[in-house]
């Protein structure tokens, strides 16, 4: 066990405790300590990088602790959140809870077969990604307003929104990552903003005494990644994907790791 793993054996135990903090019936809790699983989960790639610490035990041992904080703990939180908050019968509850568990297991397990990454991008939403957007939307105001208005029209509508997400984390759709990519326009802006979750945490805290901050902008960065980084794809870049994913074959040079690359509007995936 070298620094960095024990960095990332934070991340396993903030998504141990995030199960704990749901069998003792503290929600908020069990949804921060996910976010603070992120934040030892973003850590240990610095301190590996720091140290220059890098081994194939280290990125088996950071599958494995994100597949418990990101597959397993959400699950235990949408079944909870969907019984006591959604008054769903128990057996629609665990309906809606199983979609992490069961199809983070399948894309864990595919991964050992397939890649579940492209050279600047992901396969599928990533783990964390998704995680992440599901408790986001859990507390975010505007889900809380529309559900004291309309209580069963919002949660069905949100458990079709946590589907949706699952099945998208199962896809091959590709979502940019920060591996090997020169980050450019509106995804240097959006990483930028994406740092600042922790002092909206600890501001909104201060100031409100309540945690609706961290979610409420978590939301809103999420909403960027989702619905606005697919436009930073350029068109060359889906068709390689493609053939990567049918074939296996990985076509050089890449456009998004070329140094004189350069998107010529704000929307790259619109160029011709």
């Amino acid at each position: 066990m070298k620094l960095k793993d024990y960095v990332t054996m934070g991340n396993l135990l903030c998504g141990f405790l995030s199960v704990i903090m749901i069998i003792r019936g503290n929600f908020v809790w069990a949804c921060l300590l996910i976010f603070i699983g992120y934040v030892f989960d973003v850590s240990d790639g610095w301190v590996a990088r720091l140290t220059n610490q890098y081994d194939k035990f280290g990125g088996e041992f950071d599958a494995m602790c994100d597949y418990v904080t990101n597959s397993i703990s959400p699950s235990f939180i949408l079944y909870y959140f969907f019984l006591h908050f959604g008054h769903f019968h128990w057996v629609a509850a665990a309906v809606v809870g199983a979609f992490p568990i069961t199809l983070g297991t399948i894309r864990h397990a595919r991964g050992y077969t397939k890649p579940l990454s492209y050279p600047c991008y992901w396969l599928g939403l990533p783990r964390p990604v998704y995680t992440l957007c599901i408790i986001a939307f859990l507390h975010s105001s505007v889900f809380l307003e529309l559900a004291a208005r309309w209580h069963w029209p919002s949660y069905i509508t949100l458990a079709v929104v946590v589907a949706s997400l699952s099945f998208l984390h199962l896809s091959y759709v590709p979502f940019v990552n920060h591996h090997k990519r020169r980050w450019r326009g509106m995804l240097n802006f959006g990483w930028r903003i994406f740092a600042g979750t922790p002092i909206a945490w600890v501001v909104g805290y201060l100031l409100f005494g309540t945690h609706d901050l961290l979610f409420d902008y978590l939301t809103f960065c999420l909403f960027i990644y989702l619905f606005v980084a697919w436009t930073q794809i350029p068109n060359e870049d889906i068709l390689r994907i493609r053939h990567f994913v049918s074939t296996g074959e990985l076509i050089e040079p890449l456009v998004h790791a070329n140094d004189t690359w350069e998107p010529a509007s704000w929307a790259p995936k619109w160029e011709h």
